[in-house]
């Protein structure tokens, strides 16, 4: 990250190593941005949590071809305490809650104005997702059930059924 411009007002990370990655750093490479920074980079396991948390909002490109899957990129954010904007889909809405712990987009242009909204009022050294809206949504994530829990109250008894 050393390489990062001082005057970028927002840093982009993009993480994993799928096969449209260059495509992808060709078109950022390309683009006239003046205070806005690109990094792609590959992570190692126990640093991806950590640099999920240092972000002030994630950002969900995720489809479902079934409807039916659920993100596990959101699921990472939101062990993190993360807020995300997510792409919609159908069963999205059983993670994201508009408005609740943070925003569903269907354009390029909504994911603008709510990462523009959501940014607009940063102060200087704030922490991560530590200020307005963000911290709402971050808040509702801190008292979500953890999956071990909601695994217990709900699943294990279907997979283990008494004799």
């Amino acid at each position: 990250l050393e390489s990062i411009s001082s005057d970028a007002c927002a840093l982009l990370v993009i993480t994993g190593k799928g096969p449209l990655k260059e495509l992808y750093e060709e078109k950022m490479s390309k683009l006239s941005l003046r205070h806005v920074a690109f990094k792609t980079m590959w992570l190692e396991p126990g640093d991806y949590p950590r640099i999920l948390a240092c972000a002030d909002v994630g950002v969900s490109l995720h489809t479902s071809t079934s409807g039916l899957d659920l993100p596990m990129k959101v699921l990472d954010l939101f062990g993190c305490q993360t807020p995300v904007c997510a792409l919609g889909f159908p069963c999205l809405s059983e993670l994201v809650q508009q408005g609740v712990n943070g925003h569903v987009f269907s354009t390029a242009d909504q994911l603008a104005q709510q990462l523009f909204d959501l940014s607009k009022d940063k102060p200087d050294r704030a922490a991560p997702h530590a200020y307005g809206k963000l911290q709402e949504f971050s808040a509702a994530l801190r008292d979500r059930t953890r999956w071990d829990t909601n695994w217990k109250q709900h699943a294990l008894s279907l997979v283990l059924m008494p004799e």
